[in-house]
């Protein structure tokens, strides 16, 4: 049973630092897609350039709003719009998508796909996961670019000894959003005053679920992102129930770790849960800087860096020079 306990000084957000998952949406300028599962506010490229400068951050990953279905044109546009310095994460229709196409999304700095479970209609479902996953990397496989991954999030700890399986044989890396969405206790217990420092709220097959996540990331092949915190706790600012399992995915490969913050903080799955998809919901207001303070005091400055710098680098394919 994993226990955390504070041990190193606050530090600051490094030079070089990335944001490896952050929206923009500005549908006065690209209209949302049919069929779309929620409805964000606007949030406008000048926006996330203030809202980075604010927190210290040098590159942004965008991941391309699924809310836009697979038509990547505003992606491609933010991306020019920061002439080299950013990399991007495409939502691609497999029944459609050229290798032309491809080709011109990895000119301009697209080097993941991000897979909408939420239209194919497995959220719930780990086989069309697998499958899901599988069909991707084979056809990014197929295209030849050794240098993409393929981007998930699915919210069922009980699903990782499959996907475990799935990822292994992967030729392409996986990365999994927003801590794996494992609910802290505040947010599983439904109870603000909740703060277990361990995994003892956890049920066997989730534990099991969580080492077999644990695995996965020590063998290399699967990312995971410490992003949107408040998707799996209830303890704001500082979402003390999570720092335990900071440490756990941590201590299980320093190297696959990765920062982001999912600005513009969209609203919470459960929260959308009888509203109509269609009606603009408002963005959540929360403290960034807070949570990154909160978190520094998790990490070695080693461990610091690499989760900031030198591991969004490396997965995405950028200079560190640069």
């Amino acid at each position: 049973m994993a226990t955390y306990s504070e041990e190193f000084p606050h530090k600051a957000v490094p030079a070089g630092a990335w944001d490896t998952h952050h929206h923009i949406f500005e549908p006065d300028r690209f209209p949302f897609a049919e069929g779309r599962h929620f409805t964000p506010s606007r949030a406008s490229f000048e926006q996330l350039q203030e809202f980075e400068k604010s927190i210290g951050v040098d590159h942004v990953c965008i991941a391309h709003g699924l809310s836009y279905g697979p038509d990547c044109t505003s992606l491609l546009y933010y991306l020019d719009r920061f002439a080299g310095q950013a990399r991007g994460i495409c939502v691609l229709d497999l029944n459609t998508v050229t290798d032309e196409l491809l080709d011109q999304y990895n000119a301009a700095g697209i080097r993941s796909v991000r897979l909408d479970f939420f239209r194919n209609s497995c959220m719930d479902d780990v086989d069309a996961q697998s499958r899901l996953i599988e069909e991707t990397a084979q056809r990014l496989a197929q295209w030849g670019k050794p240098n993409w991954s393929i981007q998930i999030q699915q919210p069922h700890l009980e699903f990782w000894p499959r996907l475990r399986d799935v990822i292994q044989q992967s030729p392409i890396p996986v990365v999994v959003d927003h801590f794996a969405l494992i609910a802290a206790s505040s947010y599983r217990l439904d109870d603000n005053t909740t703060n277990i420092q361990d995994d003892s709220f956890l049920d066997e097959i989730e534990r099991h679920g969580l080492e077999a996540l644990c695995q996965t990331l020590s063998e290399g092949n699967l990312w995971i992102k410490l992003s949107a915190p408040y998707r799996c706790s209830n303890l704001a600012p500082e979402y003390a129930d999570l720092k335990w399992l900071v440490r756990r995915l941590i201590d299980a490969n320093p190297k696959r770790v990765l920062w982001g913050s999912d600005w513009p903080h969209t609203q919470r799955h459960k929260d959308r849960i009888g509203k109509s998809s269609t009606s603009k919901e408002p963005f959540l207001n929360i403290d960034d800087k807070a949570w990154i303070e909160s978190m520094s005091r998790c990490l070695s400055e080693e461990e610091w860096r690499l989760l900031w710098v030198e591991n969004p680098a490396t997965l995405y394919d950028y200079p560190l020079s640069a």
